[in-house]
């Protein structure tokens, strides 16, 4: 009996991996089909149910709903291969979403948000900062004192009712570490160069600082650093099932990054040099508040 299912493919239709050419309609059969379960990446024609195309969805960005039949390896929700496969049709990015919201409750974290990530620096705001705003540096800076934003076992393997007591290792292998969510968002947002081109283009800045100083390493690793702590505080919104994390002091059930989060869900990025933490905003991540970090 035939299965549907679904597949990445890029806009030509082609393997996201092996560029194994597709058409839309056409039946394809794998003649040296390989069955060995010990092996995930080998012969045969790779298709999973919907909880599995994050695993390749925010490279390509093109699913396919497809028919599969035969031989089959089944390894995980990500890896998944069979002896025959028919691409059936182009699944649209509003079903897409219905069908990711729809399973959100059994995986156990935000899927839909998940495969579409918010991205702060598209989001249109009015006006200036607000002491709203300002309070949420304030402590985002000092939840940043504590080590643990970006610590991927902090975020990875956090006690309680967790998404990976759900789904498993293999989440944590695609979702976390993987080419899906961190990487949809870090690419997508382009932060790191809209937020080095607006420091770098700062006026005040740059007749304050200097050329020798503001091109050295550590300053760089400093900003990166913040703005990877922003997109890994973002992330760990997406799993509303964790309860506690490790490695900081937190009211079991209240996420100890919300500050991060609610600053980039208003549309602004942190950043911090070492002394300095700047908010950005808009796509080129313009510089719209300036505070010198406190000294306790």
């Amino acid at each position: 009996m035939n299965k549907k299912l679904y597949k990445v493919l890029k806009n030509d239709l082609k393997s996201p991996f092996q560029d194994y050419q597709f058409e839309i309609g056409k039946e394809y059969k794998c003649k040296d089909f390989d069955e060995d379960i010990n092996v995930d990446c080998s012969k045969g024609f790779y298709a999973t149910d919907i909880d599995g195309i994050i695993y390749s969805f925010n490279i390509f960005r093109k699913v396919f709903e497809c028919e599969v039949w035969g031989k089959s390896v089944e390894i995980n929700q990500f890896k998944k291969r069979y002896e025959n496969i028919k691409i059936i049709r182009e699944v649209s990015v509003s079903e897409l979403k219905k069908l990711a919201k729809h399973i959100e409750q059994t995986l156990g974290y935000k899927y839909q948000e998940a495969l579409f990530p918010i991205n702060p620096l598209k989001i249109k705001r009015n006006g200036g900062v607000s002491k709203r705003e300002i309070s949420l540096l304030e402590s985002w800076d000092s939840v940043g004192d504590s080590d643990s934003v970006g610590d991927s076992d902090s975020v990875g393997d956090s006690d309680g009712d967790s998404v990976w007591d759900s789904v498993g290792d293999s989440v944590r292998d695609s979702v976390w570490d993987s080419v899906s969510v961190r990487d949809s968002v870090w690419d997508s947002v382009s932060v790191w160069d809209s937020i080095k081109n607006s420091i770098k283009d700062s006026v005040s800045v740059w007749d304050s600082v200097g050329d020798s100083v503001w091109d050295s390493i550590s300053v760089w690793d400093s900003v990166g650093d913040s703005i990877r702590d922003s997109v890994w505080g973002y992330i760990s919104s997406l799993f509303p099932n964790i309860q506690k994390w490790k490695y900081i002091d937190h009211k079991p059930g209240i996420n100890p990054f919300q500050a991060g989060i609610d600053l980039w869900k208003s549309g602004i990025v942190p950043s911090f040099d070492g002394s300095i933490w700047r908010l950005h905003a808009g796509e080129k991540a313009k510089i719209i508040y300036q505070m010198k970090k406190k000294v306790v």
